[in-house]
C-alpha cells in the first residue's frame, strides 16, 4: 500500500511540475526564514550559557530610590568587593570587574587594548577556553591575558603572542607587560563577548591608572560578581550586604541606596537589557528583533501553507475521475485522506530539504544587517533540538496544507464525480479567508518596510538641539593638553570653533537630583568651558551665555534646557534659586533649547550645564560644517599622533550617534523588505492559484457570454469583483496590523520615531493592488481572448 501511495504522489508530482516547484521554493523560503527565527530564539535563550558555573553567580547590584521610583544599576561601591571577600564565608568566590581607557604598544604601533580589571577569582567564576596559559597567573600584577582576536592583532598568530612583552599605555604612563595567556573569543552571546576582541588584567592595575583611587573610597563604583555555590546561603548573603547600605548612603549624598540586589547570573543580560539597566557589559539583544523574526517566520510559513492548500485544490480538480474510480474500488474515505495529506507532506519534506539550503544564505544576510545585535552560527544536527524543530515544521505545515483539500475532497459521492455531475472548484468562504489572510500578512512586511525607510528619514533629519552633524569630542588630561591640542588643531582652515569642557552632550554626563523648595527632581549635568555653547550650536533662548574666566559662574551660575525649566513650572527661570548636593546654591543665569542627550533611544532628560575652568577639563570639543566633519576628524587624528604618540585616538564624531540610528533603520528595512517581498510573491502565487481554479468552474458560462458579445470589460467585473473585494478587506486589515506591529517595534527601540503615516498605507496597499491585478488581468486577458467554441465543445 505504501508502495502504492508513493507511486500515485510521484505521477502527481511530475504532471504538476510548475505548481509543485512554485510551491516548493515558497515553502522553502518560509521554511528558511523559521530556521533563522529558531536559531535568533536559540541565541537569546542560550546567553551566557557558555559560562559553567553561571547558575551560582550573582551580579551585586544598586538599587536606587527616588521621587518614589526605583532603578537598577548593574554596579555597587568599590569597598563591597574586598569586604565580601574577606568577610562573608557564604561567598565561594568573588571578582571585582572594571574597565580600562589604556591602550597596547607593540614598536611603533598603538591598538585598542580593551582591558577589564578583575580579580584572581575571575577565571574560576568564568569559563574561558584557554589556548595557552595558566589561569592562575592572574595573580600576577604583570601579566596580561588577551583573547585570540587581540593577539591575532598583535603578533599575526595566537600562538606567536604566548609569552610576549608589550606595552600598556594610559595616559603619559607606560608599562611592559607579559602576555601570560590567550583564549578563544566567547561567543557573541555572552555578556564578556567585545567585539575587537578582549583583555584582562589583575584588579590591582587599576590603582596604577587611577592613581587618586582608594580602595576603600565609597564614591568609587565597580561591578562586583560573586559565587555562592550552595544557592540556600544566597538570601543570608543578600541580607548581608544590607548591612553596608549606610557606608554607601554616607559617603554618596547624590547616590542613596535602598538595596544591594543579588542579580542571578543566569538571567542578567535580559534583565539589563529589559529594565535598560545601566552596565558595563554585554546585554541580550533587542526583544524586538528575537520575537519580531520569530512572529514574522511564522506568519511567511502560513502564508506557504495557506498557497500549498489552494494549489493542493486545483491540482485535485483534475483528479476527480481518480478520486472517483478509487472509491468504486473500495477505497476507505481515510485511505485517501492519507494519500492527500501524505502527498502534501511529501511536497513539504522537498520544500524541507530546499529550506535548509536556503537557510545558509538567510543566515549570511542576517548576520550582515544584525552584526551589532545578533550573530547566528548554525548546527543542525548537533542539537537534538533543532532536529525535533525540523521534525515539528515538517509535521504541522503537512497536515496544515493537506488537512483540508484531502478531508473536503474525500467527502464527495462517486457516482456524481463518474457522472460527470460534479463540477469541482471555484471558491468558497474559506479559500477566500485564506487569500484575504495571505495578503493582510503580506501588507504587514511590506508596511513595515515603508514605515521603517520612512522613519529613517525622519530620525536622519531630527533635531537633538546641537550641532550633531559637524561636532567632534577628543578626550584629555589636563589643561596642558588641552592648550597644546587646540593650538595644534587651530591651523586647520575648516575648524569654526573649539571648546574645553570636563564632561559634556553624548560624554561623561552625570545624572543628579537638585532641589527648588520642595520639589526635587533628577537632572542631567555637564560641566563645561568657554564658547561651549556656541561651538556645539545651542540656542539660548533667554538670559547670557557664562562670563570667561569669571569665579562667580564657576561657584554659582547655571544654564538650564526649557525641559527643566518646565519641570519646575518656571515661566521666568531666570534668577531662580537651586539646591545642588544639599548644600551648593546655584542661580539660573540662562535657558537654552532643550537637549537630546540620551539620543533618539530613551526619553530627553532635563539637563542642567555648569561652567568649569580650564584646569578641569578633560575634553576638547571641535565644530565645523557637517561636509568636512570626517576631514577635520581626520586632521585632529594626524595632530594626535604627532603630540600624544603613545596614546591612541579617543577622537568621537558625535554623529555617531545619528549613524547607530540610521544603521539599524537600514537593517529593519531589508529585512522587511526580504520578507515583504517573499509573502507578496507567495500570496501571488496563491491569488494564480484561486483565480485559475475559478475560471476552470465557470469556463462554461465564460463561453456563452462571449457567444452573446459580452465584452472583456464585462468579463473581467464578473470574474474579479470578489477578488477586489478579498484585497479590500485584506488592505483595511493589514494596514491595521501592519501600523499595530511597526509602531510597536519602533517604540521598543527609540522613544522619538516617526509612525505610520497616510503616505505609508497608500504605497503599501497600492503596491499590493498593482501585484493583485497584474495577476488577475494576465489570466483573465488569456480566458477573454480564448476561442469560446472550442470551450463550449469540450465542455
Amino acid at each position: 500500500m505504501i508502495k502504492n501511495y508513493l507511486l500515485i504522489t510521484l505521477r502527481n508530482v511530475t504532471k504538476n511540475k510548475l505548481f509543485i516547484l512554485i510551491n516548493v521554493l515558497g515553502m522553502g523560503v518560509a521554511i528558511a526564514c523559521c530556521i533563522v527565527g529558531y536559531f535568533a530564539y536559540e541565541y537569546d535563550a542560550t546567553f551566557d550559557a557558555v559560562h559553567e558555573q553561571r547558575g551560582n553567580i550573582y551580579r551585586v547590584s544598586a538599587i536606587r530610590e527616588f521621587d518614589n521610583k526605583l532603578t537598577r544599576f548593574g554596579y555597587a561601591a568599590m569597598p563591597l568587593g574586598a569586604i565580601v571577600d574577606k568577610t562573608f564565608p557564604d561567598v565561594d568566590l568573588s571578582s571585582r570587574y572594571h574597565y580600562s581607557s589604556s591602550n597596547f604598544k607593540r614598536e611603533k604601533d598603538l591598538f585598542p587594548a580593551n582591558i577589564s580589571y578583575v580579580d584572581p577569582d575571575f577565571f574560576r567564576m568564568f569559563s574561558f577556553d584557554f589556548i595557552s596559559g595558566n589561569p592562575a597567573d592572574l595573580n600576577d600584577k604583570t601579566s596580561v591575558f588577551i583573547s585570540e582576536a587581540t593577539a591575532v592583532r598583535l603578533f599575526g598568530s595566537p600562538n606567536d603572542a604566548f609569552g610576549k612583552t608589550i606595552t600598556q599605555v594610559y595616559g603619559p604612563q607606560l608599562k611592559e607587560v607579559r602576555i601570560a595567556g590567550v583564549f578563544r573569543e566567547p561567543p557573541m552571546n555572552s555578556s564578556f563577548y567585545k567585539k575587537d576582541g578582549a583583555a584582562y588584567m589583575n584588579f590591582e592595575n587599576f590603582k596604577d591608572e587611577h592613581q587618586g583611587m582608594r580602595e576603600d573610597d565609597w564614591k568609587q563604583e565597580c561591578m562586583l560578581f560573586v559565587q555562592i555555590d550552595d544557592g540556600s546561603r544566597a538570601g543570608q548573603v543578600h541580607r548581608a550586604l544590607q548591612s553596608y547600605i549606610p557606608n554607601n548612603n554616607q559617603a554618596r549624598e547624590d547616590f542613596q541606596v535602598s538595596e544591594f540586589a543579588l542579580d542571578p547570573f543566569t538571567t542578567m543580560a535580559h534583565r539589563d537589557r529589559d529594565d535598560n539597566v545601566t552596565s558595563w557589559l554585554q546585554t541580550a539583544p533587542p526583544l524586538s528583533a528575537v520575537i519580531g523574526s520569530m512572529i514574522m517566520s511564522f506568519l511567511i510559513l502560513l502564508i506557504a501553507c495557506f498557497n500549498l492548500t489552494n494549489t493542493a485544490i486545483a491540482i485535485s480538480s483534475r483528479r476527480l475521475k481518480e478520486i472517483g474510480i478509487r472509491k468504486v474500488m473500495g477505497s476507505m474515505r481515510t485511505q485517501l485522506i492519507i494519500q492527500f495529506i501524505g502527498e502534501t507532506t511529501f511536497i513539504c519534506f522537498l520544500a524541507l530539504l530546499a529550506g535548509l539550503g536556503i537557510g545558509d544564505l538567510l543566515i549570511a544576510g542576517w548576520n550582515l544587517i544584525t552584526a551589532n545585535n545578533i550573530h547566528i552560527e548554525p548546527n543542525y544536527l548537533d542539537s537534538p533540538l533543532f532536529l525535533c524543530f525540523i521534525a515539528g515544521v515538517l509535521l504541522f505545515t503537512g497536515i496544515l496544507a493537506g488537512s483540508y483539500p484531502a478531508f473536503y475532497i474525500s467527502r464527495f459521492n462517486p457516482v456524481s464525480i463518474l457522472k460527470g455531475k460534479l463540477k469541482f472548484g471555484g471558491t468558497n468562504y474559506f479559500t477566500r479567508t485564506l487569500l484575504g489572510a495571505q495578503f493582510a500578512i503580506s501588507l504587514i512586511a511590506v508596511v513595515s518596510a515603508f514605515a521603517f525607510m520612512q522613519n529613517a528619514r525622519y530620525q536622519q533629519q531630527y533635531d537633538l538641539g546641537f550641532d550633531v552633524r559637524g561636532s567632534v569630542v577628543a578626550w584629555i588630561n589636563d589643561r596642558s593638553e588641552f592648550d597644546t591640542y587646540k593650538n595644534a588643531l587651530q591651523s586647520h582652515p575648516e575648524i569654526i570653533s573649539m571648546a574645553g569642557a570636563g564632561s559634556g552632550i553624548f560624554s561623561n554626563r552625570d545624572h543628579e537630583p537638585v532641589k527648588h523648595e520642595a520639589r526635587q527632581v533628577e537632572v542631567d549635568v555637564i560641566a563645561v568651558g568657554d564658547h561651549y555653547l556656541e561651538t556645539l550650536g545651542l540656542e539660548l533662548l533667554e538670559g547670557r551665555d557664562f562670563i570667561e574666566n569669571s569665579e562667580t559662574d564657576q561657584k554659582e551660575s547655571i544654564i538650564i534646557t526649557q525641559k527643566m525649566a518646565d519641570l519646575f513650572g518656571w515661566d521666568k527661570p531666570l534668577g531662580k534659586e537651586l539646591i545642588w548636593k544639599d548644600s551648593a546654591k546655584l542661580y539660573v543665569v540662562g535657558v537654552v533649547k532643550d537637549v537630546y542627550t540620551l539620543g533618539l533611544w530613551r526619553e530627553m532628560e532635563p539637563m542642567m550645564i555648569r561652567y568649569v575652568l580650564p584646569d578641569q577639563y578633560t575634553q576638547i570639543v571641535v565644530n565645523t560644517k557637517s561636509e568636512n566633519v570626517a576631514a577635520v576628524n581626520t586632521f585632529m587624528k594626524e595632530q594626535w599622533a604627532a603630540i600624544f604618540p603613545n596614546r591612541l585616538y579617543n577622537g568621537m564624531m558625535m554623529a555617531s550617534h545619528l549613524q547607530q540610528v540610521i544603521d539599524l533603520n537600514l537593517s529593519i528595512v531589508y529585512g522587511y523588505t526580504f520578507l515583504g517581498a517573499i509573502a507578496l510573491l507567495l500570496s501571488a502565487t496563491g491569488l494564480l492559484s484561486l483565480v485559475s481554479l475559478n475560471i476552470v468552474k465557470r469556463m462554461k458560462e465564460i463561453g456563452v457570454r462571449k457567444v452573446l458579445g459580452a465584452s472583456v470589460y464585462n468579463i473581467s467585473r464578473i470574474i474579479n469583483t470578489e477578488f477586489l473585494i478579498i484585497l479590500a478587506v485584506a488592505s483595511v486589515l493589514g494596514s491595521w496590523a501592519g501600523y499595530t506591529w511597526s509602531t510597536t517595534i519602533m517604540g521598543t527601540i527609540w522613544k522619538y520615531h516617526q509612525g505610520v503615516n497616510v503616505t505609508t498605507f497608500l504605497a503599501s496597499t497600492g503596491l499590493l493592488f498593482i501585484v493583485a491585478l497584474m495577476i488577475i488581468g494576465y489570466q483573465v486577458f488569456t480566458v477573454a481572448n480564448m476561442n469560446p467554441v472550442k470551450t463550449l465543445r469540450d465542455d
